[in-house]
């Protein structure tokens, strides 16, 4: 399936349920996105100990322990707001980790001590960490709209980086050299729509969007810079793991990381400058 026929189809399939999860089901915090989010999370974190294991060897823990985070981040956020619920799980898994190798190691006399340690560190954090921050939207005002509208920045970005690099990236690829066929043209479109979205937000939807025009374009400029990165963090691992797709679940577009990179990387930043910065 070409790269254009993939795009069309995950948004004729995506676009309607992530409109009808948020949108229908918003009771209890939005606990029927949440749990969705764990569970694409649990899928994400399976493919990512596959990448890590491609030498053979086993990692530490089973491959759910990722979706502990974005699970525990749901559960703080509900019923023990002053409590620090989410760190307290990774600093446990991690802990854990670490202890674990004592008696783990013994199989190989601790030659595979550090790598393993930082193998299976790597699988609590990416996905899961990054994926509690998509948690974490479910809880500020409007929370509807911002979860929209997050989408709305990562998945423009990721399509019209597509389409500006298919019409105006011929001559200007290859300058990033883990995924060369990306182009300036590309990462341009990429950021300049997202980031005209959020100046508009700003003036079509004052009452919800409580920014200015200027911080809107800041923030979606921003939010889709971070997603390309996170795009490139994802190439750098599965070329590391000498694959094309982290998985092949999704028809014509391979694995769930594949889908999701962008999404997960940029959640803490558009959550922080939602927050810290501009007082949502």
């Amino acid at each position: 399936m070409s790269g254009m026929k993939s795009r069309i189809l995950t948004a004729i399939i995506a676009i309607p349920v992530l409109l009808v999860v948020v949108l229908l089901f918003p009771q209890f915090n939005h606990l029927a996105f949440c749990l969705v989010m764990v569970v694409i999370t649990l899928l994400g974190t399976i493919e990512m100990r596959a990448l890590l294991s491609k030498d053979n060897e086993k990692l530490l823990f089973t491959s759910y322990t990722g979706a502990l985070l974005p699970l525990a981040q749901y559960v703080q956020f509900s019923f023990f707001p002053e409590m620090e619920l989410t760190f307290y799980t990774l600093m446990f898994l991690i802990g854990l980790t670490l202890f674990l190798e004592v008696f783990y190691g013994v199989m190989d006399s601790f030659k595979g001590t550090w790598e393993r340690n930082a193998k299976t560190i790597t699988a609590i954090i990416y996905p899961g960490l990054f994926a509690s921050f998509i948690i974490r939207i479910a809880f500020i005002a409007n929370p509807a709209w911002y979860i929209l509208f997050y989408f709305l920045l990562v998945f423009s970005s990721d399509t019209f980086a597509f389409f500006s690099g298919i019409l105006f990236g011929k001559n200007n690829k290859g300058i990033v050299k883990v995924s060369p066929n990306k182009s300036v043209a590309g990462y341009i479109g990429g950021l300049l729509i997202p980031a005209i979205f959020g100046l508009l937000s700003a003036k079509l939807f004052p009452g919800i969007f409580t920014y200015s025009m200027g911080e809107g374009f800041l923030l979606g400029l921003i939010t889709s810079a971070i997603a390309a990165i996170g795009d490139l963090i994802e190439s750098s691992f599965k070329r590391s793991a000498e694959v094309k797709d982290s998985g092949s679940i999704i028809p014509g577009r391979g694995g769930i990381l594949d889908s999701i990179d962008s999404v997960i990387m940029a959640a803490p930043v558009y959550v922080a400058i939602l927050t810290i910065v501009l007082g949502v």
